[in-house]
């Protein structure tokens, strides 16, 4: 008895203590992910309520900028969110039946905007046995998960020279497949064991390439996986 008591002391203590590192990580990632925006909407905002831009087109290159660091909030709070209810209870995801090529589509012109304002081009290819294949899926859930997938790209494809972003529809046995396809560097095969892991970019990594936390593709995969699909990187020459 004294030693199944020590086993469990020691299994709540590490789950204690696994817990605080996971707290200490997400605010750390979460607050330095959060300052560079801040940052600048304050030094933009002043700047322009003081009337110190009397440039017309430097004020709209501005006004461009605000916008772009609100919508980058926008993405940072709506993962935060997700990554909150998936930690919590769980509950099962709101499902309703659609054609996958509806479903894919409804999203299309926010992702397009998505690509466009990294200087990159959305393309939708459905294949004609698949697009009308009807699916149970949260609708709400599918699109966070490809604004996650297209805004990777958009970070890690941007200086490719073919700026496209594919999104391929297929069907595989019984099975409806959505793949998002860029021309980017890809992952380094050391980063692809925790590329699906909470935090998997530190804020050194951060602060030294593009903007994230690490909570995209987790959540992602989560959500796919409660949905009872999957969420895959898949390697190509």
């Amino acid at each position: 008895c004294l030693l199944a008591a020590l086993a469990a002391g020691a299994g709540v203590l590490r789950a204690v203590v696994n817990l605080g590192e996971r707290r200490r990580a997400f605010v750390s990632a979460v607050t330095h992910e959060l300052r560079t925006p801040l940052t600048t909407f304050r030094l933009y905002s002043e700047m322009l309520a003081d009337g110190m831009i009397a440039d017309e087109p430097k004020r709209q290159e501005y006004f461009q900028k605000l916008r772009d660091e609100s919508l980058r909030l926008s993405h940072l709070v709506e993962n935060v969110l997700a990554y909150s209810r998936l930690s919590g209870p769980r509950r099962g995801p709101a499902r309703q039946r659609i054609a996958l090529g509806e479903l894919v589509h409804r999203g299309c012109d926010a992702l397009a905007d998505l690509a466009a304002r990294a200087g990159m081009e959305l393309a939708v290819e459905p294949a004609a046995d698949a697009a009308a294949m009807v699916v149970e899926a949260d609708v709400a859930a599918v699109e966070q998960i490809l604004v996650n997938l297209v805004d990777n790209a958009c970070k890690y494809a941007h200086s490719a020279e073919d700026k496209s972003i594919r999104i391929a529809i297929s069907r595989e046995g019984r099975w409806a497949v959505i793949r998002v396809c860029d021309a980017g560097p890809g992952v380094p095969p050391d980063q692809r064991r925790r590329l699906f892991r909470d935090f998997s970019r530190s804020a050194a990594d951060a602060a030294g390439n593009s903007p994230g936390v690490g909570l995209g593709l987790a959540i992602s995969r989560r959500l796919a996986r409660q949905m009872g699909g999957d969420l895959r990187l898949e390697k190509t020459t």
